[in-house]
């Protein structure tokens, strides 16, 4: 299995000042913004493009003071991407990659899109994990190769290790240098804390354990998980990739091998993903699960119009048989609603034209809830969409 293609989060590579200072903009912009995790994913996921992705994140509400804390975000990767590659004179962020990284390290089989990865003549399939076994999944452009450099790179364990060399090779690889020992040693550097023994650099993650440090980062899309690990001083490198979301066994399978080398105390770092991932996904599943004694559901014509949200633009809400559908005109996605509680539903992404693999992605759960609630009139035109993963987006009727 280790000389297939699979899909992997790049967020490792990608936010590396390994030519000109111009490229630690992705530490200013990522990692101490002040923004939520994973701010505004959702609207790409449901397939708003890269401009409007970058603009919407002027109306995130920030939760923290700048740099005070950490938070991963994907957006922001998408616009420091269109910096270098404005930077660098390149077409887009892709390009400066080919000729950054992946040429003069000769990374032959890594590729950044969907068609590319389905190209290749030995590539692995990906799968949805459930607690019952795994689901086979399609690849879509959408997610995670429309977010550009915060994980679109198809690679192997060979070209992998190739990136772990240069870092073990203080810039250098193979007797060439590609980028000066000074600038390499910045991205290791710890720039904002975590807790007390884990801290985020640029683009890694240096986490202390009994017996010595381990610079890492893992990846996760839909479908697939990876892990690269360092232990920069015994000049070790490990690579983990699977054809699987990352629900905890690749960070474990490298954390476990970590631990081995070091001499740390003997932990099943495995057993508690299992139980970890275990763990998430009945929160999931109790967080939609329908309430026991539903409130009386408002009548379901009278909540049909147009909305509109600063982030995603205008939607239409209209009746489809007996369920209300959501569309966002900006995008054509579709949210079919289900009563649950209330003005409370649940929104299920329905899986037509390009969102078909995307909805199969997501699974059999609810992708969100829609809530209606009364404005200063009393009357129910306001539509709150929430995310499980806290987000949420108000819109207001026309």
């Amino acid at each position: 299995w280790d000389d297939r293609v699979v899909d992997l989060d790049p967020d490792f590579q990608l936010k590396d000042p390994w030519v000109t200072r111009e490229f630690r903009v992705f530490d200013l912009l990522a990692q101490r913004s002040g923004l939520p995790p994973y701010a505004n994913d959702a609207l790409g996921i449901l397939g708003l493009d890269r401009t409007a992705l970058i603009r919407s994140l002027r109306y995130v509400e920030p939760v923290s003071s700048f740099r005070s804390t950490f938070a991963y975000t994907n957006v922001t990767h998408i616009l420091a991407g269109r910096i270098v590659a404005r930077s660098a004179g390149a077409a887009d962020w892709n390009a400066v990659l080919q000729k950054a990284i992946l040429d003069p390290l000769g990374m032959k089989d890594t590729t950044y899109t969907a068609a590319s990865i389905e190209a290749a003549p030995n590539h692995a399939g990906g799968y949805r994990w459930t607690p019952d076994g795994t689901v086979e999944v399609p690849f879509t452009q959408i997610f995670p190769y429309d977010f550009d450099g915060a994980g679109d790179i198809n690679s192997t364990i060979e070209d992998g290790s190739r990136w772990l060399r240069l870092q073990l090779g203080n810039g250098s690889f193979e007797g060439h240098r590609i980028v000066s020992a000074e600038n390499l040693t910045v991205t290791h550097t710890p720039k904002v804390a975590i807790s007390d023994k884990v801290a985020y650099a640029m683009g890694w993650i240096v986490q202390q354990t009994p017996n010595g440090t381990i610079v890492w980062h893992n990846g996760g899309t839909s479908a697939f998980g990876a892990y690269f690990g360092l232990l920069l001083e015994k000049n070790v490198g490990v690579v983990v990739l699977t054809n699987e979301v990352n629900v905890g066994f690749p960070d474990a399978i490298g954390r476990w091998t970590m631990d081995r080398i070091l001499g740390n105390p003997n932990v099943d770092v495995v057993a508690e993903a299992i139980k970890a991932a275990r763990a998430g996904y009945e929160k999931s599943a109790k967080l939609f699960a329908a309430p026991d004694n539903p409130r009386p559901f408002p009548p379901m014509a009278p909540l049909a119009g147009r909305f509109t949200n600063p982030g995603f633009g205008k939607a239409t809400l209209a009746m489809d048989g007996d369920a209300l559908v959501m569309s966002l005109e900006a995008t054509g996605a579709k949210l079919k609603l289900a009563q649950w509680d209330g003005s409370i539903f649940t929104a299920r992404l329905m899986p037509m034209d390009q969102y078909t693999a995307v909805a199969e992605d997501l699974g059999a759960q609810p992708t969100a809830f829609v809530q209606f609630q009364m404005d200063k009139d009393a009357r129910l035109n306001i539509l709150r969409l929430s995310f499980d993963d806290g987000q949420a987006y108000q819109f207001t009727r026309e």
